[in-house]
Order: structure tokens, then sequence, then C-alpha cells
């Protein structure tokens, strides 16, 4: 069992195909294991023949090989190196094929046994021969057992043509359900068939004269070819192979010598190595504690160096004392590195807990864990001396920054203005001094000043392996304290330059200090994080009120400079107008405009929210004080009224616009109306909506003081639009009446409408168009407004007319009517006032004929305008 699991699984034949066959059929075997490469397979027995040189390794399961030419039945055995020799499920049996003269074969056949035809009588090629006996054996059930047969006739076979061939194993194979009068019959049928097979030899050849001739061409070809080998290798061509297979041996032996020849060698070179090898911790010693040195692997150092005086330290042996010597040396070089890495400070606490506990392991003489604490103190104040020192150099000699201006299509959107404010640029050429100097400070006091604070408790804790002195931690309180205050007092006065602050000389002074104001969330972010480092570590909460003042101070700041930025930015934010519409059924056709609005202050009061309300680590709520809540909650009142300054200078100022092409004034006016009310029903309450969770402020007044100024603007923006469009409309009605010096008196039969009644509705219909691109609200609230004047001016020329004879009296009826008929849809009681009041200076109509002639005039302007007409109606209705 243990060599088959070193060797592997065995291989197992379990299938073949065909199952019997004469010499050289192809056999394809099938299994389990029957090698992993051609090179494993190294053997293959078919009938007791190894047939390996002709078969072909496939796969692990498939192998293809010859039939040898030993006959009988038998198993087929695979060996395998990786396995060894297997196991057969089934068997092959080799017979010898019945060869006629003119049948191609692969074996010799002697003549004496071809069985002789008559001419066309030749057996069908590639199919069955008939029963001999001319018997059906279609009819039997069941085939006589072959396990039997072989059993009863080992060396028998059933091929007519074979020589083994037994009458008794074909009957029984073929025929043993047959009757015996039915295999009389069958005799009887043999011998009428052989008497009608008898033909004599010339015959046979005179009908095979071509094959004859071709097997005489083919010997004499194989002689030619026999002649020719043999002049060429010899009478015994073996023989060069032979002698080729003997020299390949000779150097397969020689190989084999040399090999174990090495190996003798490099038994004796291990054996050597083996003794060396004893006291090679030794002897490397020396080179290795220079090499954990160069890798400052002090701990290493100290085990070899202790395990080398535990081993060998009391050894008399010369040599072991010199390289003991030599090792002492590096360790005295090792105590000087660590002391004076020490005093350096640049190292994390963990590192100077190791380089301590080194040095204590050494019997170090004095107290390095203090002056590693002190060492750390001083370290931290020089690092911000020098980082407000460098800094305020650039401050003094760099020129002023002018601010950015920034045009076209680089400049940011209004909201991304205020995020700026929370990441400042990544170059620093566009930051002040002072901002840059916040960042820095902040960053490396969070980083050095931890380095301080760990290093005290693990030395007050007595984590440095040495005794730790109680008193001294008054003295390191106050450590603690001076850093933390000059820290605090550095960021004011580079971050709030009004900030009160005594002998702000001292902490620096900035010449860009002003402009500190929009870089505030930015300073605001890196002290927070500070602040939380701070409280990470456990301070004292004298020490982390400090740095809560500071950042109180910062966000009350950061609050009132981004909402006072929001107010600024939206009063500009008439030249982001691209009067790019986006139509809907609800709210008709909106610009962008109040959605950058929307955005602008929904995203600012987000970040407000995150960067300044938000109460982290300790903070008080900022809006919990009166004064900044007053405050906040008028400049959100700014913030949300502001809108509408920039609403009306889109609408009626001539300004600066990305967009090229402006819409005319009166779709300006239109647009800018329903902005108007958009923002006072959509805006302003998704606004408010956002800050309901600040319920420390009161909203009642900023929400109803910027509804108000909407309501005062989309008056004025009304008024404005039927200013432009009423006026035109209005003063060309009298023109258009009496064009071509046309008079009352004179007039002649009518015929139809006058023309400045068509103009009328024309113009009617044209400011419908327009309006109602914008909304359903709008439309009505324009068109009655447009009617109601047009027909105030319409009853201002009727009540004019001095004298009209009859025609005109009748005309005057047809332009009433078809005016009332075509803005009925938009005359209110006013309109129809003013109607009703031009119809009194005219005389009632008494004929039927001239009621006849209005009321097809009417009726013809209805049919001739009725397109125009049903704009009218289809809106309305």
């Amino acid at each position: 069992s243990l060599l088959q699991e070193i060797m592997g699984p065995p291989p197992i034949v379990n299938g073949i195909s065909p199952r019997e066959g004469p010499p050289g059929t192809k056999i394809t075997i099938r299994g389990e294991h029957l090698g992993t490469t051609p090179q494993d397979l190294i053997g293959v027995f078919i009938n007791g023949s190894d047939c390996l040189l002709i078969s072909e390794w496939k796969t692990d399961k498939k192998i293809i090989a010859l039939a040898p030419a030993k006959e009988g039945k038998g198993d087929i055995i695979i060996a395998t190196t990786s396995g060894g020799i297997g196991t057969c499920a089934v068997q092959f049996r080799v017979f010898k094929e019945n060869v006629g003269p003119l049948k191609e074969s692969a074996v010799w056949v002697n003549e004496k046994y071809h069985p002789r035809r008559r001419k066309g009588v030749m057996a069908p090629v590639g199919g069955e021969a008939d029963d001999p006996l001319g018997l059906d054996v279609e009819g039997s059930a069941t085939n006589f057992p072959e396990e039997q047969l072989q059993e009863m006739f080992p060396e028998a076979t059933g091929e007519i043509g074979s020589e083994r061939f037994d009458p008794a194993y074909f009957l029984l194979e073929h025929h043993h359900a047959t009757t015996f009068d039915d295999l009389k019959a069958g005799l009887e049928h043999l011998r009428r068939k052989v008497s009608g097979h008898n033909q004599n030899q010339l015959s046979f050849i005179k009908s095979n004269t071509n094959s004859i001739m071709d097997q005489l061409d083919t010997l004499r070809s194989v002689k030619k070819r026999y002649e020719i080998d043999t002049r060429e290798t010899g009478r015994d061509p073996t023989k060069a192979v032979e002698k080729a297979i003997s020299e390949c041996k000779e150097e397969a032996d020689k190989m084999f010598f040399d090999v174990l020849g090495r190996k003798d060698k490099a038994d004796k070179t291990r054996n050597a190595l083996t003794v060396l090898n004893r006291f090679k911790f030794l002897f490397h010693l020396p080179a290795s504690i220079r090499a954990h040195l160069a890798k400052e692997d002090y701990d290493r150092v100290i085990e070899e160096y202790e395990r080398a005086k535990a081993l060998y330290g009391s050894s008399e042996e010369p040599l072991f004392q010199t390289y003991l010597a030599e090792a002492e040396k590096g360790v005295q070089q090792m105590k000087q590195t660590l002391s004076s890495k020490l005093r350096e400070g640049n190292l994390t606490v963990e590192q100077q807990k190791k380089l301590i506990g080194s040095l204590t392991q050494l019997e170090f003489e004095g107290d390095p864990a203090w002056e590693c604490v002190q060492t750390r103190y001083r370290l931290t104040f020089e690092l911000m001396e020098s980082c407000k020192t460098l800094h305020a150099n650039l401050d003094a000699t760099s020129a002023l920054r002018p601010m950015p201006q920034i045009t076209g299509s680089a400049m940011p959107s209004p909201a991304g203005k205020i995020r700026a404010m929370f990441t400042p640029p990544e170059d620093p050429d566009r930051v002040p001094q002072n901002i840059l100097f916040v960042e820095d400070l902040t960053d490396r006091v969070s980083a050095e000043f931890p380095e301080l604070w760990k290093l005290g408790q693990a030395y007050f804790k007595g984590e440095l392996h040495v005794e730790q002195d109680v008193g001294k931690q008054p003295v390191f309180r106050e450590m603690v304290l001076s850093s933390i205050s000059f820290f605090c007092n550095l960021v004011r006065a580079a971050a709030l330059p009004s900030a009160p602050l005594p002998n702000r000389e001292d902490y620096g002074v900035w010449r860009e200090a002003g402009k500190a104001d929009m870089w505030l969330p930015h300073c605001l972010r890196q002290v927070r994080s500070s602040y939380a480092v701070f409280i990470s570590l456990d301070l004292p909460g004298q020490v982390l009120d400090i740095v809560k003042n500071l950042t109180t101070e910062l966000r009350l700041s950061s609050l009132n400079n981004i909402l006072t930025s929001v107010v600024e930015e939206i009063y500009v934010l008439h030249e982001k107008e691209d009067w790019i519409q986006d139509i809907s059924d609800e709210y008709g056709s909106i610009t962008n405009l109040p959605k950058v609005f929307e955005n602008l202050v929904v995203e600012s009061i987000v970040l407000i929210k995150e960067a300044v309300l938000a109460i982290d680590n300790r903070e008080d709520d900022i809006l919990d004080h009166p004064t900044a809540r007053s405050n906040t909650e008028f400049l959100i009142q700014k913030v949300l009224s502001a809108f509408a300054f920039a609403l009306e200078n889109a609408a009626t100022e001539n300004y600066y616009s990305n967009q090229t092409d402006i819409p005319p004034d009166s779709r300006r006016l239109l647009y800018c109306l329903n902005n108007c009310k958009y923002t006072q029903t959509k805006v302003v309450p998704n606004i408010v909506s956002k800050l309901t969770d600040l319920e420390q402020l009161s909203l009642d007044k900023p929400i109803s003081e910027s509804i108000n100024m909407y309501s005062v603007l989309d008056q004025k923006l009304f008024d404005a639009y039927m200013e432009l469009k009423c006026e035109p409309i209005i003063a060309i009605i009298e023109p258009n009446m009496y064009m071509g010096k046309f008079d009352w008196a004179k007039c002649v039969r009518p015929s139809g409408t006058r023309n400045y009644v068509k103009e009328i509705l024309h113009n009617a219909v044209c400011v419908h168009a327009e309006v109602s691109r914008i909304g359903e609200e709008f439309v009505s609230r324009v068109m009655i407004k447009l009617v109601e004047a047009v027909c105030e001016e319409v009853n201002r020329l009727y009540c004019c007319i001095q004298r009209m004879n009859s025609n005109g009296c009748v005309q005057a009826w047809v332009d009433i009517k078809c005016i009332e008929a075509s803005l009925k849809p938009y005359m209110n009681p006013t309109s129809d006032g003013y109607v009703a009041e031009a119809t009194k200076p005219l005389l009632v109509l008494e004929k039927d004929k001239d009621n006849e002639l209005v009321e097809k005039c009417l009726q013809q302007f209805c049919s001739n305008m009725r397109r125009h007409i049903q704009c009218f109606e289809s809106k309305s209705s």
C-alpha cells in the first residue's frame, strides 16, 4: 500500500473497440490511469504480445494499438512508470482472416488454402457472405454463448475461410436452434452450390490476367528495391543500427559513472560544511552585528551578543575570545548610536521606547527617558516657530496676489465658488500665505504634539524602562498648556485678523490677512482635524477648552462669511442666465436661473450644516447664542430675497451674459415673470425645507419678507410687460381705423369687417402665442388686461365720432360685433362695459336687411378668421 501511495493508482482497462479482429486491426483501448504522458507508457500487452512499438498514447484514458499476429483470446494489460502494471476487465480475440488471391492483406497466405470460386460468384466486397446452407439465421432468439464455444473448441473457429474451421463450431454458432430437417435441406443446398462452382485453373487465370500482371510488376519493383538496398547497406543492414545502439549504451554508462563521481565529491563537501556549521554562529557574530546595526535592528544585536556570551564567554579557547572581543566593539558602537539618536528627537514614541529599552539593557548611565520628553517639547515649539517664520518671510517677500478674474467657459458655477471656500485650489500661488501657514501648522502640530503627549504618559506610567519621577508631572502639564495656547494664538493671528489678541506681533502679522474670510471654512476644517487628534489623546479638559474656543470663533466667522458670500453671488446671478427653457405642464416655461439659485442656496446650506453647524467633539451649538441666532436669521432673509434683484436685472437691465442670443425684451419679461412665480411657489419652500431642522431659528419673518419681495417684483414685471405690448397695439387702432381717409359720414354699404378689427385680432393672437408658452395662468392674466385696454380704446374712438350716415352705423355695428365675438373668451365685466358704452352713440338697426347684413358679415368674419379665433377658444376650453 505504501508503494501504491508513492507510485499512484495502477492502470485499469475497462473497454475496447472492437473486441476481435485479424492481425493489424486498429484497437481503441479505454480505461483509467493509462499514463500521464507518452513517456510514462512503458508496456502494452495484447493477448500476451508486447505491442508498445505499435501503440499510440492519446490521453490518460485512451490508447490506440494494432492487434498482434498471435492468434487467440486474452487480456490487454497496460504498464506505466507512475502506476506500474495494471488490470483488465475485457479480452480481445485475434483470428486469421480468410484472404483471397485478389484481396490486399498485411500477412502472407498460401495459395493452397484459397477457396476456388467460379467467375461471377465472388463474395461481395465489404458485405457479409450469405449462409453456406442457404438458411435464414435471423429467426433464432439468442446466440450460442461464445465463452462456451471457446471451452468446447479451444483451437477451432466458425470462420469458413480459416485453417481452424470446425463444422460443429459453425453449426452451434449459427444454427443451434435449427431443426434437423432444415439442416438436411441446407446440406442439399450446399451440394448444389459446390457443384455449380467448379472451374478449372486456366479459366481462373484468364479471367484474372490483369491482376496477375499487376502482381508480377509489383514483384519486379520489390526485387529492384531489394538489390539497391543490398548495394547501399550490404546484406546485413542491421549491423549499423546495432553498432549505434552499442555506442549509445557506452555513452550512457560514462554519464552514469560521472554522476557517481560528482555525488562522492558532494558528500565530502557536505561533511566539511557540517563541521564548520557547528561554530558558524560565533564566527559570523562580528559581521552579523555590523549588518544588524546597518539595518537598525538593535534587539537582534543584543540577543545575539548575550547568546554568544552565554555559550562561549567562559571558554578558554583564544579563537573564541578573539571573536567575542570583536563583537564587544560593535556593542559599544551601538550605545553611542542610540544615545545620539535619542538626543536628535526625530523618532516616534514607539521607536524611542525601543531605544530607551535597549540602552537600559546595556546599563546606560543617566535618565534618557526624561531627556527625551524635554527634547520633544523643545522640538514642538521650534517646529511652530519655524513654520511661522517660513510663511511670514514668503508673505513679506512675495507680491500681493490680485483676486483671480475668470471669464468665459472657465468661470465656475455660483455653487462652485461657495464650494471652493471649503476646498482651496491645489495651486499654492492662489492661496494667501497666512492660509497656507494655518494648513501647514495644523498638519505639523497634529503629527508632532501626540508624540510629546504619548512620550510623557509613557514616562509617568513606567513604560520607558526607567523609574519615573512623579514630581515632574506639573512641569509636564505646563509644557502641554503652553504648547496648545501658542498653537491657537498662531491660528487666530493668521485666520481671524479682527479677533482681539494681546501681543499680536508675537504671533505674526500678515499682509493679506484681509483675504482670510473666504478661506475660513478651510481653516475651520484644519483646526477641527487637529482638535479631533487632541481629543483622541484624552487630554485634560482645560487643554481641550482652549482649542474649543478657537473652533467656536472660526465657526461663527465662517457662518457669517458664507451667507454674505451667498448673497453677493445671488446679486450677480443674472449674468448666468442662458435663457434655455424648461417647459412643463405644471410650471410652464422656466429658465435655468431659479434652479441655479436653488442649487446655490441649498448646497451652501448643506455645506454650512456639515462644516459649520455640525457639532463635533465637545463643541457648542453656536445658534444657542442670541446674537449669532439673530444675525443668521437676518442673513437668511437677505439670501431668500436677493434673487428678486437678480430676476429684475435679468428682465430689465442691459448686462454682460454668457448667452450671446438674448431674447427680446418682451420675452425676457415673460420668462422672468414666470421665474418669479416659480421661485415664490417652489424654490423658496424647497430652500426653507432644508432649514426646518434648525429648530433654533425663527424663519417666519424671513419667509414673509421674501414672499412679499417676490410679489412686488411680480406686479412690477407684469406692468412692464403690459406697457411694452399693449401700448403699440392700442396706438395703431386709430390710424388703422381711419386708413385711406375713411369717413363715417360717407361710408358705403358695408361688405365685411374693417381691417383694423382684423389687425386687433391678429395682434391679440400674437400676444397670446407669446404668453401661452409661459403658462395658462399668465395667458388669462395678460389677455384679459389686453382685451380690456383694446375695448377701452375702441370705446374712446366710437365716442369721438361726430357724424355717421346709415351705412356707417351698419359698419360700426359689424365691427363692434366682430370685436366682441373674437375677444369674447377674455372679456370681463369691465370690457363688456366698454363695449356697451361704445354702442350707445349708434342708432339701433330697425331694418331687417340691415340686421341680416350685420349677421352675414359677422359669420363671414368668423369663418375667415376662424384659425385666429380657435387659438382663444382652445385655450379657454
